[in-house]
């Protein structure tokens, strides 16, 4: 089992930093060199100094895109637990719905936006919906493949010794399929943050998707690129919580 040292901490985040750093140095002094207007893209020191400003309530407009997104994502963890342990059972079922959940996958979920505004309102509920519909499809994949990754062999034993379905599944296909929901957590996890901006780019009065649309429509692209790194820094937060997750509960994964 490899140890978190600062060695080894710096030795596979610094080459990531040292080149964050460079493209920083680089924008911050090229992007005048050039000649390329503030309005257009600013420099990352007037980014940050937009961020700093108490009107523009960075802070607070994160809150929000994170409540949205949090909301979401419990809503997709939901559903695609229910969906795969359904899927496991009962095969007609999955053969039913699957081809329907492809379809509602491949649909323009951005055009989708607007409606769920009118539908459910102004408030939570349909940024909240909105990242659930990013969030869900891929969760929903990496579960099902975590429940059926149990070799045939295992079932057969786990069966010869009379366990029930109930059984197998809490003893067997669940922990086996834990690191793949851990897998689809990571990426739902951002892709509930950008179903949250979509939500908000579609309507709404408060999150960062809210302070892109008044920024740009004030070319002020300073904060429009504040809050960008904002809802990155969001995604890359829930990352690193499932990440430090499955090295709490996925204990057995560590030692590979």
């Amino acid at each position: 089992m490899v140890t978190a040292t600062p060695h080894n901490l710096f030795r596979r985040l610094g080459p990531a930093l040292l080149l964050g750093v460079a493209l920083v140095i680089g924008l911050e002094w090229g992007l005048p060199a050039a000649g390329i207007p503030a309005y257009l893209l600013p420099t990352p020191s007037r980014v940050i100094n937009a961020a700093l400003q108490p009107e523009v309530r960075l802070i607070y407009h994160t809150g929000a895109t994170a409540g949205a997104a949090i909301l979401g994502l419990a809503i997709s963890i939901c559903i695609a637990l229910t969906l795969a342990i359904a899927f496991i059972f009962v095969r007609p079922l999955e053969d039913a719905l699957y081809p329907w959940i492809l379809l509602g996958q491949s649909l323009p979920s951005v055009a989708l936006a607007p409606l769920l505004t009118i539908w459910l309102g102004d408030g939570i509920a349909p940024r909240a919906a909105m990242a659930a519909l990013f969030a869900s499809f891929p969760l929903l994949i990496a579960t099902i493949g975590g429940l059926r990754r149990p070799a045939p062999e295992q079932l057969a034993m786990m069966q010869a010794y009379g366990a029930s379905q109930w059984q197998i599944l809490r003893m067997l296909r669940l922990p086996a399929a834990l690191p793949f929901i851990f897998s689809g957590l990571r990426v739902a996890g951002a892709l509930a943050v950008i179903g949250a901006l979509v939500g908000e780019l579609a309507g709404a009065g408060r999150g960062l998707g809210y302070l892109i649309t008044t920024s740009t429509y004030r070319l002020a692209t300073d904060r429009a690129f504040a809050a960008v790194a904002a809802a990155a820094g969001l995604a890359l937060v829930l990352h690193g919580i499932f990440l430090l997750l499955e090295r709490i509960i996925v204990f057995w994964e560590r030692e590979r």
